[in-house]
């Protein structure tokens, strides 16, 4: 009896906590977006006051002093003065300031992290990241969705959120610098600043949202979130991941199902046994969710979320772009009502826009969030370069970042197209990065084609495509592209040549100067490889294990290394 009592009072405390914590994220969001719509009508203004307080903070640091930044006074003379900047400009600094803790060398204030970005040959990159950056990815990042979706509900509904618990896929692991500054994901950093309340607002527990053992992640995550009926939203950093929880869920709901009527964790998962044990003592049989359960997935698996989490209000996760697979696919689980939030356009350098409403796959440039400028890509000149208020509607740009944590002029490769403005403040869409162009004679052939491609060849033959990559043949003469797919059925051998002449048509029609190079025998046609099912699932969870953070795994769309290769070729479907 006590024990019971001891359990509904748990019950009643988490309830209030929880709607304490939601309530707070609401405001926080609400704020968040005030203060966006406030300041994009003065972000020409701001883009100016930012850049100068920028300037004057770091004046004094090693690398203020080289490039004079006490003497600009204007946008134009920061142009001319200091000149483009990549990491290995920054990794010399970077180095002294992880193994010695030096200071006021690119920046005056003390990184506060240190985010984890990959290299070209897989050196991990230290980008740091200052208190003003990191207070923007609390603002913009996380407190923005509730604001957005609160907005949403209220406009549509005439009801705010509801409360309840989120869905979370983030794998944390904590590391340090020598001198002792965390480094990792940055959503690692903020979340253990309010580790203590983690457990009211998000499942699963904090033990597996940040675990300290090699375990099974997989079984652990989907068997306590599909026991709370009360999830309210689904979050992860890249929709990859959501995708990937609801796959494991509805392959093996049978035996979750199980473990939830009887209360328990199976016994053939790997899990250390003083971590069984915690978890343990917050289970208890739940006949009657079990058995709900499985009515809804006996029923089959469209629209799954919210007949299993009947009080689901949105989807926030990054799912714009190379990730149209996975939100296609995504949407299969959700249905139609439930709205997506995109969340942010962000990097390992910076937060630089935000998704203002639901389901916008453009974002709204952070005014305050740094300095930005624009090099056309039409023209190809990066001798001058655009701010904000320079910018044509329809046209893409590159994008060079001044951040908040000591980068100035960085080129980080991205491309974008300007859709629009928000007041002030240009909207903006990913489109591909310059190092991911693929390019044999010339050709140029970008993300965006091949999305659109793919996108297209799924539409005109019914065959829906998990994941694709592209692969450049060089070797051969004339060189040609080869696309790897996944399908999510078996595809007849048969039907393989007819495929592939969709997709390299559809590629064509994406990419004119493509099209001329087929046309002309300066390229062969493409060739079509099908890959067996969950390569790219097997991709990821392989790289999780070789130490890359799930948060930061995008998808692979050029084979670029040996490694990819070898991976992706060796998994090529077999036919008889």
């Amino acid at each position: 009896m006590k024990e019971l009592v001891a359990q509904e009072i748990k019950k009643a405390r988490d309830k209030v906590i929880n709607a304490v914590v939601v309530n707070v994220m609401m405001e926080r969001g609400r704020r968040a977006v005030h203060d966006l719509d406030k300041n994009s009508e003065k972000a020409v203004k701001l883009q100016k006051e930012t850049l100068m307080n920028l300037l004057e903070k770091n004046a004094n640091t090693e690398y203020g002093k080289k490039y004079g930044f006490a003497d600009i006074k204007s946008i134009s003379e920061y142009k001319s003065r200091v000149p483009f900047s990549e990491y290995d400009t920054y990794e010399p600094y970077i180095r002294r300031m992880v193994k010695k803790g030096e200071k006021n060398l690119i920046t005056s204030d003390e990184p506060k992290h240190y985010a984890l970005s990959s290299g070209s040959v897989g050196v991990p990159k230290h980008i740091p990241v200052s208190q003003m950056e990191l207070d923007k990815y609390s603002k913009y990042g996380s407190a923005m969705v509730f604001g957005v979706m609160n907005e949403y509900y209220i406009t549509t509904k005439y009801r705010p959120l509801k409360l309840g618990y989120g869905a979370n896929t983030l794998e944390l692991k904590f590391r340090e610098t020598p001198t002792g500054v965390p480094k990792g994901a940055i959503s690692g950093n903020l979340l253990k600043q309010v580790k203590d309340i983690v457990e009211y607002i998000l499942t699963p527990p904090w033990d597996i949202i940040s675990p300290e053992y090699d375990m099974d992640l997989k079984y652990l995550r989907a068997r306590f979130v599909l026991e709370r009926r009360d999830i309210i939203f689904l979050d992860g950093a890249f929709i990859t991941s959501l995708v990937d929880m609801m796959d494991y869920i509805t392959a093996n709901y049978k035996m979750l199902c199980k473990d939830i009527y009887y209360g328990r964790i199976n016994k053939e998962i790997e899990i250390p046994q003083n971590l069984r044990d915690k978890l343990s003592q917050d289970l208890s049989p739940n006949p009657d969710r079990a058995r709900e359960l499985m009515r809804e997935f006996k029923k089959g698996t469209d629209c799954i979320i919210p007949r299993i989490w009947p009080k689901v209000q949105m989807i926030a996760s990054i799912g714009t772009g190379g990730f149209f697979a996975y939100t296609k696919k995504m949407r299969r689980y959700t249905g139609k009502n439930i709205p997506f939030n995109n969340v942010m356009y962000a990097a390992s350098e910076g937060l630089f826009a935000t998704a203002r409403h639901a389901e916008d796959t453009s974002y709204v440039l952070i005014p305050e969030g740094g300095f930005y400028e624009f090099i056309p890509v039409k023209n190809e000149d990066d001798s001058k370069t655009l701010t904000i208020d320079e910018l044509e509607i329809g046209e893409e740009y590159e994008i060079v970042i001044t951040n908040l944590s000591g980068f100035y002029r960085y080129r980080i490769k991205d491309v974008i197209r300007v859709t629009g403005y928000y007041n002030q403040s240009p909207m903006v869409k990913f489109i591909y990065r310059k190092s991911q162009t693929m390019s044999i004679a010339g050709e140029k052939t970008n993300q965006e084609a091949l999305d659109w491609s793919v996108y297209q060849f799924c539409k005109e033959t019914g065959v829906n495509i998990n994941d694709y990559s592209i692969y450049g043949d060089d070797d051969s003469k004339p060189g040609h592209y080869v696309f790897l797919m996944e399908p999510d059925r078996i595809v007849p051998k048969e039907d393989i040549p007819k495929l592939r002449d969709v997709i390299d048509g559809k590629l064509m029609q994406a990419n004119p100067s493509y099209g001329d190079k087929v046309r002309n025998g300066v390229l062969k046609p493409a060739e079509l490889v099908l890959l067996q099912q969950e390569t790219y699932q097997l991709y990821r969870d392989m790289m999780i294990l070789k130490g890359v953070s799930a948060n930061q795994l995008k998808p692979v769309r050029v084979i670029d290394t040996p490694m990819k290769y070898n991976f992706f070729f060796g998994l090529q479907e077999k036919y008889d």
